[in-house]
């Protein structure tokens, strides 16, 4: 069987490119695909279209096997359901919007769903969730993530698992050490999800919704731990797995239904 076929969120950002003038760029940071790649799976793109729908989103998951969602910016207010004065940069409520079609398609379709620190977020809004504004600084395990990079890359806290949960039959039911890249966090969690990993601070560390194939969000980077590390690389090739075994999708969206959306 081939290596499974596996759609990744993008960002959008201005950056420079052949000179000073900012430019719009849209992409994932290298670390995500090297990830997948590493546990077996074949990884594409999903850019963002210029007519966001149920149907554009369905369209686009045809054929592949499963969805990352990855980190990147602070999701818009009206999508994380709090009051804040000044948003993230780059938060987008047009990025939300697509991210969350392409989670209602793949969780339709049944394909594996990973969801990773603002994916985390994300999943949990999108099933009625919300998020807390700020916690940096606010929680033993959360400090003020340093701007330098090295420092942040470099800061761990440990989680407890949930023993029963999917996760710790991946990657065991000890405490696992994980890096802390997030200034928001799960305040009030979606009905439908499961906590199956806290910080010692309590904040909601991985999450898991029982009623899909399979469906798991971490607040950490998994991409961003070393690469030899075994926990990490268990959690990234069950998802690959996952994908592996699940047939050809057909999403139940179809392209006509797009004229009623």
């Amino acid at each position: 069987m081939g290596s499974p076929r596996i759609l990744l969120s993008t960002w959008r950002r201005q950056g420079h490119s052949l000179g000073p003038i900012l430019r719009d760029m849209v992409g994932a940071e290298v670390q995500y695909i090297a990830f997948v790649q590493r546990c077996g799976g074949t990884v594409y793109l999903a850019t963002q279209p210029d007519q966001v729908t149920p149907a554009a989103a369905a369209q686009v998951l045809a054929g592949f096997d499963g969805l990352v969602l990855i980190g990147g910016e602070d999701l818009a207010p009206e999508t994380s359901g709090i009051e804040v004065e000044s948003p993230g940069e780059n938060a987008s409520a047009e990025r939300d919007r697509w991210e969350s079609g392409l989670l209602a398609a793949a969780l339709s379709a049944d394909l594996p769903v990973l969801a990773v620190c603002r994916g985390l977020q994300l999943l949990n809004c999108h099933l009625g969730g919300t998020l807390y504004a700020e916690i940096g600084g606010r929680y033993a395990d959360h400090p003020v993530v340093p701007a330098p990079l090295e420092g942040a890359l470099a800061y761990r806290h440990e989680v407890q698992l949930d023993p029963q949960s999917r996760l710790a039959a991946i990657i065991g039911s000890e405490p696992i050490e994980v890096n802390s890249l997030h200034h928001q966090a799960i305040d009030r969690l979606a009905e439908t999800l499961r906590v199956t990993g806290r910080s010692g601070d309590g904040m909601v560390e991985a999450v898991e919704l029982d009623s899909a194939y399979w469906c798991l969000g971490v607040q950490w980077h998994p991409e961003l731990m070393p690469a030899d590390d075994p926990r990490q690389r268990a959690l990234g090739e069950a998802f690959v797995s996952a994908c592996r075994a699940q047939p050809q999708p057909q999403p139940r969206i179809s392209p006509t239904d797009e004229e009623n959306q």
